[in-house]
């Protein structure tokens, strides 16, 4: 809905005024395959939620997707500021004014999403970690355990 009123919004970025659609194009493409992507993922995940190299995936399209949502939110911000000025002087309609609004509420709801997932799989290499520790300490003391118990009759005889 709120790209039928972005549509007439123009913009000046890096001193080029173009359409708030075409700035926003190439930062959205790369923002659904990254989705599209990590999607596949996390479904390999249900089937397998400790393969390590999935998870290294997962973090890697996170990190990627926050770094695509922040330039996203970085351009909309500084649309944000362009439209109201423009809204102010009577150029722009309300609609307009308002929908580029959500747009930039949207954005940041959806960066704060991924970066929570992205803490969450950072929690899980957390947990694989401490679960490898504790693994080889116990391996550790039962080894040291067989050892006593196999030297001691040795130096017995």
């Amino acid at each position: 809905m709120a790209s039928k009123y972005i549509k007439g919004i123009t913009i000046e970025i890096a001193g080029d005024t173009q359409k708030l659609t075409k700035a926003l194009e190439g930062v959205n493409k790369q923002s659904r395959d990254l989705q599209g992507e990590l999607r596949q993922v996390e479904r390999l995940l249900k089937l397998d939620p400790t393969n390590t190299e999935l998870l290294e995936q997962k973090q890697k399209l996170l990190a990627k997707s926050i770094e695509t949502t922040k330039e996203k939110l970085d351009t909309l911000k500084e649309a944000e500021r362009q439209v109201q000025a423009q809204f102010e002087k009577g150029e722009i309609g309300e609609e307009q004014y308002r929908a580029i609004q959500r747009e930039v509420i949207a954005t940041e709801q959806q960066l704060k999403k991924l970066e929570a997932q992205l803490k969450e799989v950072n929690n899980k290499w957390k947990d694989a970690a401490e679960n490898l520790e504790k693994f080889g300490k116990k391996t550790t003391d039962v080894g040291k355990d067989l050892s006593k118990k196999v030297t001691a009759p040795i130096l017995g005889i």
